[in-house]
């Protein structure tokens, strides 16, 4: 599951609790995978290319096992991210969503990996 870390803190001014998500590892695999555009720490999620032909390679380089991981573990992240209650942050990813932009940008990004992971076919 992509752990989540109640900080016990509202976000000044938005009445929102800020939550901060751990990508587990199949998940951050699959991500520092696609990382080719830039490094996550500099340009965040803008770094990790969302080629379908980019993260299936990965998905068989590393089997379905694992990717089924990935996959289990970005759907419950899509839901973390969906609430809009929660501001929520990720240090591995470089991202915050403060604003509905950044949240659909995220969401937007999950959803090109959760549609690749979804239809991998070993065979």
């Amino acid at each position: 599951m992509a752990a989540r870390h109640q900080h016990g803190r509202l976000t000044r001014g938005s009445g929102m609790r800020e939550v901060s998500v751990d990508i587990p590892p199949s998940l951050r695999d699959c991500i520092i995978f696609c990382e080719v555009e830039c490094v996550l720490g500099c340009c965040g999620i803008d770094a990790v290319s969302t080629d379908p032909a980019h993260i299936e390679e990965w998905c068989r380089r590393v089997g379905s096992a694992t990717v089924a991981d990935a996959w289990l573990h970005l759907v419950e992240l899509i839901e973390v991210v969906e609430d809009r209650s929660q501001l929520v942050t990720s240090t591995f990813l470089n991202h915050r969503t403060p604003d509905d932009a950044a949240r659909r940008q995220l969401l937007d990004f999950l959803a090109a990996f959760e549609a690749c992971l979804a239809a991998y076919d070993p065979s």
